[in-house]
């Protein structure tokens, strides 16, 4: 599986087959260190900063692109705060803001300068498509294996559940019941309509 994937990213991003590791690791290093820094209880505009950084790159890819944005909007902030983070940590290397935006600027220039063949990019996200589709089901299989092996033994058969699944339906939990809290809802009915007040009738002249 892992074979194909990176068949796939040196046929439709060399970039990022080259350099990717590198860039993760820059990228791993620079959060760290920005959330080391700012985790003191003192609410300022860098505490924002960060939070909206890590929640636009929280589902970032693998892909060149997703990683050049990551690594210059770390480097930004890493640059804003140079001092405090080589005040706050003396191992903090300041290299890794230049290299950040290195990376960047190679990750971003290679991307525009490879032009994937239509046919082979097609082929090998096939190859890796089918290859995940079999892992999948052995993995599912596995699991519902093991769930009903060690169904007396629930400590050991959570080892092998996934923890994507517990989250996503935790979720949908919370968002059954959530509906079911609306008013109206607990029946699955829309909420009736109020009734209309009572009107006075006019007076008649005589």
């Amino acid at each position: 599986m892992q074979y194909a994937q990176t068949r796939l990213l040196l046929v439709v991003d060399p970039a990022v087959a080259d350099l990717g590791e590198r860039a993760r690791f820059v990228v791993d290093e620079l959060e760290s260190a920005l959330e080391f820094l700012l985790d003191d209880d003192v609410d300022e505009p860098a505490d924002a900063q960060l939070a909206r950084i890590k929640e636009f790159h929280a589902q970032d890819g693998q892909r060149s692109s997703a990683l050049s944005q990551a690594l210059r909007d770390y480097a930004g902030l890493a640059e804003s705060l140079r001092d405090r983070l080589v005040e706050a940590d003396e191992a903090f290397d300041v290299r890794l803001i230049a290299e950040a935006r290195k990376l960047a600027e190679d990750l971003q220039r290679r991307a525009l300068a490879a032009a994937p063949e239509a046919g082979a990019s097609a082929a090998a996200t096939t190859a890796r498509n089918q290859l995940l589709h079999l892992m999948v089901a052995r993995v599912g299989a596995i699991r519902k294996t093991a769930a009903h092996v060690f169904r007396r033994h629930p400590e050991i058969a959570r080892e092998v559940t996934s923890a994507y699944e517990r989250r996503r339906r935790a979720a949908g939990r919370r968002e059954k019941a959530r509906k079911a809290a609306e008013p109206g809802q607990a029946n699955g009915k829309p909420a009736a309509a109020p009734a209309p007040a009572p009107t006075t009738p006019a007076p008649t002249t005589p």
